[in-house]
């Protein structure tokens, strides 16, 4: 998009998000001209979102409002979030042409992320059946994994829908019921994940247990979806629906090209609920290169800011923290905590004969630079086997253990 294009549809966003409670009194008058009218603009948090919940940024009259979702209110109250059905209508039909799934009339989907106030289940259903698909509507709170087995055999799947930890959750399930997740599910081609950063490193656990390829989804409740994986599974922004910044750790200027940061986004289009200048509280990286998919923006998401730890002044996302859990003998269920100069990973047994060479941790941190403790635990320790339902519950898991916030970044 032209520049010129780009500050007129910007600035008719903004002009947009003057009709709220919130942003009226937030945002000047005039129009922007240069990215540094935007930047002064405060960024907008999650405690203001919080506190604003449920109408303070609510841009349209109600009766043009189609749905209503909030955030699982897990750290607090919830945050809500507001669509229009000219928002549902974009958003579904981006993610049936541009995600590189690419559904279709002979799909048959199961959705295993939850449906209860949550919009990544609803939005994944309708973008299916956008593109004539059949979607199996499981959801993530009710439903017995042993019942995912049988719909996905049964019901000859085609695309399982579900975060990156369920994939594998289900996997060990299928497993325990005597089936090879590889081999005995020939219907399925794809997997679609969302909710949790995908490392390489992660894809190649999950495509390695599963045969078929991933494709990520990033977004939030907030926002919506705000990229997808292309057929060659890159994860590329949509650029056009949302001005995408990428801050330092000051949060007032922009990292170098290509170099890892905090996200900001803006919203493009006229939304039942715009965000402007949203800290997403994202860690990301903005790649330029070209895709043989025709697209060149490639977005790098490296998790949470608040579940990094820096060791030595290094940081350690889960792009790092997953690509050493990768080179373990066991890497499907794991923790871990900061120690004196380095890491402590505890890692549920994917075999009872798993153990750790004491020449794989020297080689980890030799190549990592610190200390590195493995501690293999039988299954179950960390994610309780014995409630068939609560395994595998569609809640964000959390993997960098509670109660140690002192070796984060400030």
């Amino acid at each position: 998009m032209a520049m010129p294009e780009r500050w007129t549809q910007l600035n008719q966003a903004l002009d947009h998000a003057r009709s709220s409670d919130f942003y009226r009194g937030r945002l000047p008058p005039t129009p922007f001209r240069s990215i540094e009218d935007l930047k002064r603009v405060p960024l907008t948090t999650k405690e203001d979102v919080r506190r604003e919940s449920p109408t303070g940024l609510l841009c349209v009259p109600t009766r043009d409002v189609l749905q209503y979702c909030e955030s699982s209110a897990t750290t607090g109250a919830p945050i809500s979030a507001w669509f229009s059905g000219r928002d549902l209508a974009e958003i579904r039909e981006r993610l049936a042409l541009s995600w590189g799934v690419g559904f279709n009339g002979d799909d048959r989907v199961l959705v295993r992320f939850p449906y209860e106030y949550s919009t990544i289940g609803l939005l994944i259903h309708g973008a299916a059946q956008h593109s004539g698909a059949c979607v199996i509507a499981a959801g993530a709170s009710a439903t017995e994994m042993a019942r995912v087995i049988d719909s996905m055999r049964r019901l000859r799947v085609t695309v399982l829908c579900v975060i990156s930890l369920g994939t594998l959750m289900i996997a060990e399930t299928a497993e325990v019921m005597g089936f090879d997740p590889g081999r005995d599910f020939p219907h399925l081609r794809a997997i679609c994940c969302a909710g949790e950063p995908m490392s390489p490193s992660r894809r190649r656990v999950i495509e390695s247990a599963w045969g078929v390829p991933v494709y990520d989804n990033y977004g939030m409740t907030e926002t919506a979806t705000q990229a997808v994986d292309c057929p060659q599974q890159r994860l590329h922004p949509w650029l056009d629906l949302f001005h995408i910044e990428i801050l330092d750790d000051t949060l007032k200027n922009d990292v170098a090209p290509g170099e890892v940061g905090n996200v900001v986004v803006t919203s493009l289009t006229r939304r039942a609920m715009p965000m402007v200048r949203y800290l997403t509280g994202d860690r990301a990286r903005l790649v330029d290169e070209p895709c043989a998919c025709g697209r060149s923006a490639t977005l790098e998401v490296r998790g949470r800011k608040e579940n990094t730890l820096w060791i030595h002044g290094k940081p350690f996302d889960a792009w790092e923290l997953e690509a050493i859990v990768e080179r373990l003998p066991s890497r499907r269920f794991w923790k871990v905590a900061p120690i004196p100069d380095g890491l402590r990973f505890t890692v549920e047994m994917d075999r009872p004969s798993d153990w750790i060479a004491p020449e794989l941790l020297a080689g980890l941190e030799r190549d990592w630079g610190i200390r590195i403790e493995v501690e293999l635990v039988p299954r179950g320790v960390l994610y309780d086997r014995t409630e068939p339902i609560s395994f595998g519950l569609g809640g964000k898991p959390t993997y960098v253990w509670s109660g140690l916030r002192g070796r984060r970044h400030p």
